[in-house]
C-alpha cells in the first residue's frame, strides 16, 4: 500500500470510527467542474478560455510542452477528469475522487499578457444506491482562483525555488456542508488528494495580495502541478480545525465554497 493510501486510511479511521451507520449506505455521484471565465493583465494574452482550459502566451503554442522558448511558449490551467462519476459509501474510509485542476507553468516572454483571475463552477449530483431512492437536489458551488505570474527576475520577495515561482491562490468557503435526506442529516467534506494545496507562507500570500493563511500552491518554471479533488459523506461533521485536518490526512485540503445551503429531500 502506498503512502497516500496509508495516510488516507489513518486519517479517515480517526475521524470516522465513532460514526454510526447511516440509512443510506452507498451513493452514486457525478461531479462536473468547469471554468466560468477569466481576466488577464492586458490585451496580448492570445487567450483560450473554454469549459476545461484557460491558456495564454504565444498564439499557436502548446501549453503542455515545457521545452519551448519563452517567446514561443504558453502556460495554462486545465480541468480534467470532468465529469467524474462513481460511488461513495457513507462513513467510508476512502474519499471519492473527482476532478483535477492542473497548472502548466511554462516560461513566458514579458511580451505576453498573463492570467490574473478565474472563476469555477462545480456541480454535484447524488443518488442513493443502497437502498435505492430518488436523487438529492443538485448541489452547485462557485469558487475563485487568483493567479500571479511573477517576473523571472530577482528579488522574488517570497519563498521561491526558481526565479520566481508563480503563485496560485484559491478563495473558498467552508470545508463541510450538510443536507438532509429522509430525515437524516449528512455532511459533505471536501478534500484535496494530491497534497499540493496547502496554506502558503505569509510572504507568498502578501505577494499575491492576500491575507495571511491563504490557500494554494507555488509552481516552478517548466513544471506541471495537479490538484486532485475528492469528498467524504458522513453522518457527523468532521469537527477538526482545518490545519489539523491538513496534518491528519497528510494531503492538504481544498475547501470549496459550501455546495449549497442545507437541503431536505423526502422519499
Amino acid at each position: 500500500m502506498n503512502k497516500l493510501s496509508k495516510g488516507l486510511l489513518a486519517g479517515a479511521a480517526l475521524l470516522i470510527a465513532p460514526f454510526t451507520q447511516a440509512a443510506v449506505v452507498e451513493w452514486s455521484y457525478n461531479v462536473t467542474t468547469e471554468w466560468l471565465g477569466a481576466t488577464f493583465s492586458g490585451a496580448n494574452a492570445n487567450q483560450i478560455v473554454n469549459d476545461s482550459l484557460i491558456s495564454w502566451g504565444r498564439a499557436g503554442g502548446d501549453h503542455t510542452n515545457p521545452n519551448l522558448s519563452a517567446i514561443n511558449s504558453r502556460s495554462g490551467i486545465e480541468i480534467s477528469n470532468s465529469p467524474a462519476a462513481g460511488s461513495v459509501f457513507t462513513n467510508g474510509m476512502m474519499p471519492a475522487p473527482t476532478n483535477i485542476i492542473t497548472h502548466f507553468n511554462n516560461t513566458l516572454s514579458s511580451t505576453y499578457s498573463t492570467l490574473t483571475s478565474a472563476s469555477i463552477l462545480t456541480t454535484l449530483d447524488l443518488t442513493p444506491l443502497d437502498p435505492v431512492g430518488p436523487a438529492v437536489p443538485q448541489f452547485t458551488t462557485s469558487f475563485f482562483v487568483d493567479f500571479i505570474e511573477t517576473p523571472n527576475t530577482t528579488p522574488c520577495n517570497f519563498p521561491s525555488v526558481t526565479v520566481c515561482d508563480d503563485i496560485f491562490v484559491i478563495q473558498f468557503g467552508a470545508l463541510n456542508t450538510e443536507f438532509v435526506y429522509d430525515g437524516i442529516t449528512y455532511f459533505l467534506s471536501i478534500v484535496e488528494l494530491s497534497g499540493n494545496l496547502t496554506p502558503l507562507p505569509d510572504a507568498t500570500c502578501a505577494r499575491a495580495g492576500k491575507a495571511n493563511g491563504c490557500l494554494g500552491f507555488t509552481t516552478r518554471e517548466k513544471t506541471f502541478t495537479p490538484a486532485q479533488f475528492g469528498f467524504f459523506i458522513t453522518t457527523r461533521p468532521l469537527n477538526v480545525p482545518e490545519p489539523a485536518m491538513l496534518g491528519l490526512f497528510g494531503l492538504g485540503l481544498l475547501g470549496l465554497r459550501a455546495f449549497g445551503r442545507r437541503r431536505s429531500v423526502k422519499k
